[in-house]
């Protein structure tokens, strides 16, 4: 079983909040996430979990199941690596660890998201956070990744999640020939 540690505190910053949550938190219809199937065998007993105002549930959880969606990521990141969502920091550890990720440039929409997470969670000089939005960021002139990882796909996003493929599939592929998704473990 794998999950990664994210080190953050509680904490309350605008429509955002860093929780703990346990097997007996029934806030933000948590029950129902740990009954998925996807959940089966998941032997921890707390969870840091990310939580946005409207957004029925957490919108990230350091879950085995959460570890297991970052598959792709984990298996194809190289080089210079452009992700899409800061969340709880719960990428940042496996990147470092990847003695070929040399770069990782983090694009985050919400500034409170930022206040909260940036601050605590594991990083270290090859990271960078940009204040913006991964569906409309621009890279400098000139930039190129070697990995894209998009997780910027929230329930309260008016594009469906397969437009939301195809639109960041699209428009990151000027930049990058190498482009996965959080959840399926698939890339385009």
């Amino acid at each position: 079983m794998s999950r990664i540690e994210v080190g953050l505190v509680a904490g309350v910053s605008g429509d955002y909040e860093v929780a703990i949550y346990t097997d007996q938190t029934t806030d933000n219809n948590w029950q129902t996430y740990l009954n998925m199937p996807k959940m089966s065998g998941d032997e921890y007993d707390s969870w840091t979990v990310l939580l946005k105002a409207g957004c029925v549930m957490p919108i990230m959880q350091n879950t085995h199941a959460e570890y297991v969606e970052h598959q792709w990521l984990w298996d194809n990141a190289t080089g210079d690596v452009l992700i899409g969502g800061l969340g709880i920091g719960f990428v940042h550890t496996k990147l470092m660890d990847n003695p070929n990720v040399t770069s990782v440039t983090i694009v985050e929409i919400s500034q409170d998201v930022i206040d909260l997470v940036w601050g605590h969670c594991e990083k270290d000089d090859t990271f960078s956070v940009v204040l913006d939005d991964f569906e409309t960021y621009t890279p400098p002139e000139g930039t190129s990744f070697d990995t894209v990882w998009c997780d910027t796909w929230l329930s309260d996003n008016p594009m469906s999640l397969w437009d939301y493929r195809t639109a960041m599939a699209s428009k990151y592929s000027e930049y990058t020939d190498n482009i996965g998704f959080w959840g399926d473990g698939t890339s385009v």
